[in-house]
């Protein structure tokens, strides 16, 4: 019982939304752009997630939406 208990605690916690978004932004990033249903071929995430994350990352900077295409942000908001 002890094993059980040190494998656990040396298991990281991983949250899988912030594994899906960085996919897409890993996928945008090859891509250079991709619309919202090629995303969603690419990573392997079902188009209406994609669809919510590609909207959370669009209102905290990190990506534009331009003719159906979304692409990372010219200018990231990340920490200097």
């Amino acid at each position: 019982m002890g094993t059980d208990r040190s494998h656990k605690a040396s298991t990281p916690t991983l949250i899988g939304s912030v594994q899906r978004a960085l996919r897409l932004v890993e996928a945008m990033h090859a891509e250079g752009g991709a619309t919202a249903k090629r995303l969603a071929r690419l990573t392997g995430i079902p188009l209406p997630t994609v669809y919510h994350l590609l909207r959370t990352l669009s209102h905290e900077g990190y990506v534009q939406h331009e003719d159906g295409s979304f692409r990372l942000a010219d200018d990231l908001p990340l920490a200097s």
